[in-house]
């Protein structure tokens, strides 16, 4: 599996998405200074417990990343579909469900490792911008590092949703623009940072992800080994 997943890395080119993830990094980071600059962001909420500031830094970077997992599974699986380039990796001496999930795979750990980076250095450099508002960010917190890291695995399993999509359409761009509306409405709801009033927080959120994720896998990956690719 390992293996695989390598390969897949080298395949397409993981340089191109590191550059494109420290892009969108750079540029959420921008946002959240400026937005830091207003004192209110300081307040913590009742619906989170944290900062404001703190709520909007998960927020962003957990919607830009839930997105960046959807375009890379576009890239990583349906748009092999679409060149029939997956029909040469079909002709390898391996069950095509371990291809598949070895592609998953590839997109997730890139993505969550991408994601909890960002997050770092987020809570890093804006304690050291100066702005009163970003004192509450606890980076000494454990359970808040450990919060962080959950929310960070639920985000990319959560993005994996919109294979079963792909997949059935045969369509990267159905894939990619799937990506961008479900950042809104899942992310939305399970965090309430879109729609408060309609939100699920804690565990009930994470679920909604997790069951999301494993049934878009599920449903990928079954009837795989009998489907006629060519």
């Amino acid at each position: 599996m390992l293996k695989l997943i390598k390969l897949e890395w080298q395949k397409h080119s993981l340089w191109k998405y590191i550059r494109n993830a420290m892009i969108t990094t750079i540029v959420l980071l921008g946002m959240l200074i400026l937005i830091a600059s207003d004192p209110s962001t300081g307040e913590i909420t009742e619906m989170t417990g944290k900062s404001t500031i703190q709520t909007l830094t998960d927020m962003f970077m957990n919607m830009a990343y839930f997105a960046f997992t959807g375009t890379m599974l576009s890239s990583f699986v349906v748009s092999e579909y679409e060149n029939k380039l997956i029909n040469l990796m079909y002709s390898y001496p391996i069950k095509r469900r371990k291809i598949l999930v070895a592609k998953v795979i590839s997109v997730c750990v890139f993505n969550f490792i991408a994601l909890w980076l960002s997050k770092l250095l987020a809570y890093t450099v804006l304690p050291l911008t100066g702005f009163g508002s970003v004192a509450t960010l606890q980076l000494n917190s454990f359970s808040v590092l450990g919060d962080s890291l959950l929310n960070t695995a639920i985000t990319v399993c959560g993005g994996c949703i919109v294979l079963s999509i792909g997949m059935k359409k045969k369509s990267s761009k159905t894939t990619m623009i799937s990506a961008f509306i479900l950042m809104f409405v899942i992310l939305g709801i399970t965090q309430g940072n879109v729609l408060p009033y309609t939100s699920i927080s804690g565990i009930s959120g994470y679920a909604i992800q997790i069951i999301g994720a494993f049934v878009a896998v599920f449903l990928s990956v079954r009837g795989l080994e009998t489907e006629d690719v060519v």
